[in-house]
């Protein structure tokens, strides 16, 4: 039988644009969700989108945006997976 668990995490925003495109970051605001320990996830903006748009863009989600949701199956499930045990459909 499947088990899922449903983990869940307070998140911010910030700009990202460290020598690449404007983007926007998303941070734990703690690391309690273990299939995200060492993860870091972003969006990267369309080309035009100013630094100045990216941190409007930012401050709505901060302002509307509380946390983020994470499902994960069984630690059976997960290691059947990597092992190919699992049926894929073709």
């Amino acid at each position: 039988m499947s088990s899922i668990k449903i983990e869940k995490a307070g998140v911010s925003f910030a700009v990202a644009s460290k020598g690449g495109p404007i983007g926007v970051e998303i941070r734990l605001n703690h690391d309690t969700i273990a299939s995200l320990r060492g993860v870091k996830v972003g969006f990267e903006l369309l080309n035009g989108i100013t630094l100045a748009q990216a941190k409007k863009i930012v401050d709505v989600l901060n302002e509307n945006v509380i946390g983020v949701l994470a499902t994960t199956t069984s630690e059976d499930q997960t290691r059947a997976a990597v092992a190919g045990e699992v049926a894929t459909e073709v």
